[in-house]
């Protein structure tokens, strides 16, 4: 009988390859777990993209039926050849919140020619003085600086020249850093007045009440939606009890002609100057109007801001921005906090 000797060494040999074999099966394991979540990870994000992009998508044709709806009541008032636009007409009043599937639509609509302007400063490539002398006098009725009139002056007119001492052309905004150049042209959103020098978040907030960015065609206010503070810098030495007091003295359904509006007792002293700034500036009628759309979806929201132009009956969406630097005091209100993602 032959007997085998033990060999340590390939005894040794054979529990290093166990060793291996089992570093390399808890690899291969670890790899596949490594894989296998990774894989539940992207299938998780490619799942919660598919919902989010299924929520916009759903938001966005909410918006466009808010805007169908705002069309069709200003088509409607238009259609009945009123003479006047004012607060009691039906598509002026505050609308309820329309339930829809998964959430719900608030539409306010709002006359956009119940603000100033800004681009209305200029006419035919030139500063509209008596826009300029009303715009310097709200600056005033402020409390903010009138020489900021100079350098919006410069962002809108088409020339390179600087205006006053505070006017401002591509050799101030060249300096900015990062630098860029003067638009010399129309404003195209509210939020782009934050470019023009001197003009601030904070005063943008302060200014948004007041003032509005339209096509440089609308040069009037209606005066049926006057707010008491624009009413001031309309009349300079108008007290605001006066300002309060004539506004909630407009008739029902409004003041049909500027005339019957300046036939008032408090603009009896009113000067000379003063009247043809207020006939020009004036108006009984509105051609501008602002769609502000609270949609919420899921746990999405947004606030769309659409501004819609009417002209001989004929009505247009020109502009959109989400998320406006300046929403009106009720839908403030609408918004509330409701925990919800909103949309940035």
């Amino acid at each position: 009988m032959t007997t085998s000797k033990f060999n340590p060494a390939a005894a040794k040999s054979a529990k290093s390859q166990q060793g291996v074999a089992i570093i390399t099966m808890l690899l291969i394991a670890a790899l596949a777990t490594t894989l296998v979540m990774a894989m539940i990870g992207r299938q998780s994000r490619l799942q919660a993209e598919i919902v989010a992009q299924f929520q916009q998508d759903q938001i966005a044709e909410y918006d466009r039926g808010s805007e169908y709806f705002a069309m069709a009541a200003l088509k409607a008032d238009s259609d009945d050849n009123n003479r006047s636009d004012h607060p009691n007409e039906y598509w002026a009043q505050p609308f309820p919140a329309f339930p829809v599937p998964g959430g719900t639509i608030a539409p306010t609509l709002r006359d956009a020619q119940a603000r100033f302007n800004l681009n209305s400063l200029i006419k035919n490539n030139q500063v509209d003085p008596v826009n300029l002398r009303f715009f310097k006098q709200l600056l005033t009725q402020l409390a903010i600086s009138v020489e900021l009139a100079d350098s919006l002056v410069d962002w809108l007119d088409p020339d390179s020249l600087p205006t006053g001492s505070s006017g401002a052309e591509d050799d101030y905004y060249l300096r900015q850093n990062p630098a860029y150049r003067c638009a010399n042209r129309s404003l195209s959103t509210y939020s782009e007045l934050r470019l023009v020098r001197g003009f601030t978040s904070d005063l943008l907030r302060q200014l948004a009440p007041y003032v509005t960015v339209l096509p440089s065609s609308a040069r009037t206010l209606n005066v049926n939606f006057l707010s008491p503070g624009l009413l001031e810098a309309l009349v300079p030495g108008l007290s605001p009890g006066n300002a309060l007091e004539l506004l909630q003295r407009r008739p029902a359904d409004g003041w049909e002609s500027v005339a019957e509006f300046l036939d008032n007792p408090v603009f009896a002293s009113a000067d000379t100057d003063t009247r043809t700034v207020l006939q020009q500036i004036l108006s009984i009628e509105s051609n501008y109007f602002e769609l502000y759309t609270r949609i919420r979806f899921g746990k999405s929201e947004r606030l769309q801001w659409s501004l819609i132009s009417r002209k001989d009956g004929q009505l247009k969406m020109i502009a959109s921005e989400r998320n406006p630097l300046w929403v009106p005091d009720n839908e403030a209100a609408l918004m509330g906090d409701t925990g919800s993602d909103k949309e940035e």
